[in-house]
């Protein structure tokens, strides 16, 4: 019994030693996570192999890789006919070129960051290959960066070519010689090029044809030939990596901008309401436009035009309550197109617009004797507290008015608790009947109110405007700041602009300036500002785009180097000399983040273990 109940004991603890020395047997206790890349091992060909005439290339790793991206990334120069093939088998990566690879050509094969290791996703940074089909193997390149000409940002994905054809039809029709691919900092490097003279282009190419053949891709150029150069080192082993830090010659700059293409035609039309009718269309219109009703028959002043802020857009307002009652009416519409010579003619379209009033749930029978109400409308105003002192009063109807007896419409002061009425008066705007505003210079921390009489204004539906009582106080003079920026070096008749401190960096002000000297931004928020200059080398008060037919560069920008941050009441003065070569870069300094970085380190002790 002693000896059975001993074998039991030693069998439960031999039990116990099993199952706790195999439990989570791949689950290590402790360690570092894993951070290295895959290493290179191994490769067919050799790293800058030469006289290789087989069609695959094998890089094997010291670890399992991921390879599911590399398909996408993979750029191979020069470009191949067709797409290569990419598997793996074990720790090997096999890139299947085709048939197709030419005599006596060097090929590059850039992998971006497309390899990783299976287990942490570790990825192996800015690795490229390279060999030789023929004897000779070249080691020149052509590098720099692709910046966004309108605001200087970094575009990444770009694909940039080199053409040895110095023609412009080249860029159009043929596959070109070399090519590369943008990262994220719109860096691009085509390396392994024969020596020679080359076109250098960028392109935004949405349909992988290498070559610029839709009208609004995105496009760069060079405006000289390029002659590539030699590298810092020749790579030397297949996991030599070349960052852009390693560039050491000036490098190339490429301003990628769309093109003015003008590809007129009629968008979308839509009749939401029964006297209003929408026309969109692809660009602005000339003023040849024409709108005409084929039925039913108009009558005269049956309608009114109102074109958006960029002429792509009308709104035909109905004026005639019985034509707007008409469930469909027929448009002509007339406007200018490109014809295949690029001349521009008259084209027409012919459509209907159909309105179906919406369905009305039954309501329970009136008595006799009551009348139903009639419909008021609701001017829409600016007038909010506090309101800002460079700003004008401005009206708006919620559709074109057939009658408005403006002096009905009274603009009243404030002074010694006394209300004071002003003499002003009601502007049309120039783009819509339905908006106007009165301009008035106005006091810091003055009160208003104004005020426009019931039955002021009433719509061709026979509509009567309610009765407008608004107040509204001025801003204080001392919550706004103020800019004056010394100008000098300048290149040329130019703006400046002052922007919203956000990506899409909307315009606050702009002035123009033609000579060295200062420039006065007045009645700014107290908030963070950039400041752009724009060479407007034709003096039309805008930026233009490039044009790759006339060889013309989109006009040039550059950025104030500091992020200008505003306080209430205060003047901000700044010097700005323009460097003789106006630089690419965009490098903003926001002194306020960096005091906040500075902040957020002082003082911190450094962790066990470390000095």
């Amino acid at each position: 019994m002693n000896r059975i109940l001993s074998i039991l004991i030693l069998g439960y603890l031999a039990y116990l030693v099993f199952t706790t020395s195999c439990a989570n047997p791949g689950m290590p206790t402790g360690g570092d996570k894993d951070s290295i890349p895959p290493v290179v091992v191994k490769t067919l060909p050799g790293m800058n192999a030469r006289m290789y005439q087989e069609q695959t290339v094998n890089i094997t790793f010291d670890e399992f890789v991921i390879a599911d991206e590399v398909s996408s990334k993979l750029v191979v120069s020069p470009p191949l006919e067709k797409k290569p093939l990419v598997k793996t088998k074990s720790k090997t990566l096999i890139v299947d070129l085709g048939p197709d690879l030419k005599p006596n050509t060097t090929y590059s094969l850039d992998f971006k960051d497309a390899i990783a290791d299976n287990n942490e996703k570790n990825p192996l940074e800015n690795f490229r290959f390279s060999f030789s089909t023929g004897e000779a193997f070249d080691t020149l390149e052509v590098g720099g960066y692709v910046r966004l000409a309108e605001n200087m940002e970094p575009v990444g994905d770009i694909l940039v070519v080199l053409h040895a054809l110095d023609s412009l039809s080249a860029f159009r029709d043929s596959i070109p010689n070399y090519i590369a691919k943008t990262d994220e900092e719109g860096f691009f490097l085509i390396s392994n090029v024969a020596s020679g003279n080359y076109r250098l282009y960028a392109i935004e190419d949405a349909d992988n044809s290498l070559t610029f053949n839709q009208p609004g891709e995105m496009i760069a150029f060079y405006d000289s030939l390029v002659v590539p150069q030699f590298p810092v080192s020749a790579p030397l082993s297949a996991d030599s990596l070349l960052a852009p830090a390693q560039f050491n010659s000036k490098p190339f700059y490429l301003l990628l901008y769309a093109e003015e293409v003008f590809d007129q035609f009629l968008d979308n039309s839509k009749r939401d309401r029964a006297n209003l009718c929408n026309f969109y269309f692809s660009e602005s219109l000339t003023d040849s436009f024409q709108l005409n009703l084929l039925s039913p028959k108009p009558t005269p002043n049956w309608s009114q035009l109102e074109f958006g802020t960029r002429r792509d857009t009308v709104s035909l307002w109905i004026n005639d309550t019985i034509l707007s009652k008409s469930d469909t009416l027929k448009f002509e519409l007339k406007y200018q197109v490109h014809d295949s010579l690029k001349n521009l003619v008259m084209t027409a379209d012919t459509l209907e617009m159909v309105y179906k009033q919406p369905e009305q749930k039954e309501r329970k029978r009136r008595p006799e004797k009551e009348t139903q109400k009639v419909q008021h409308f609701t001017f829409k105003q600016n007038a909010r507290d506090p309101f800002d002192v460079y700003n004008p009063l401005r009206i708006e109807a919620p559709e074109p008015l057939a009658g408005f007896d403006q002096s009905k419409v009274a603009l009243y002061q404030l002074v010694d608790t006394v209300e004071q009425r002003l003499d002003v008066a009601l502007i049309p705007d120039t783009t819509s009947t339905r908006k106007f505003r009165i301009d008035y210079p106005w006091e810091f921390e003055g009160q208003y109110r104004v005020e426009i009489d019931s039955a002021a204004a009433y719509t061709y539906s026979g509509q009567p405007s309610n009765r407008l009582n608004q107040k509204f106080k001025i801003q204080k003079e001392g919550y706004y700041a103020k800019i004056i920026l010394a100008i000098s070096n300048l290149p040329g008749n130019s703006m400046v602009q002052l922007l919203k401190n956000t990506d899409k960096e909307e315009l606050v002000l702009q002035t123009p300036i033609r000579a060295d000297g200062e420039i006065e931004f007045p009645f700014l928020k107290p908030e963070k500002y950039k400041i752009r200059l724009i060479v407007d080398r034709n003096d039309n008060g805008r930026w233009d785009t490039g044009s790759i037919e006339e060889w013309k560069q989109p006009e040039r920008v550059v950025y104030y180097p500091k992020i200008l941050k505003l306080r209430s009441n205060f003047e901000v003065r700044e010097s700005w000399a323009l460097p003789a070569d106006i630089q690419y870069g965009k490098e903003l300094i926001d002194e306020d983040e960096d005091a906040k970085d500075a902040k957020r380190t002082k003082g911190k002790r450094p962790a066990a273990g470390t000095r």
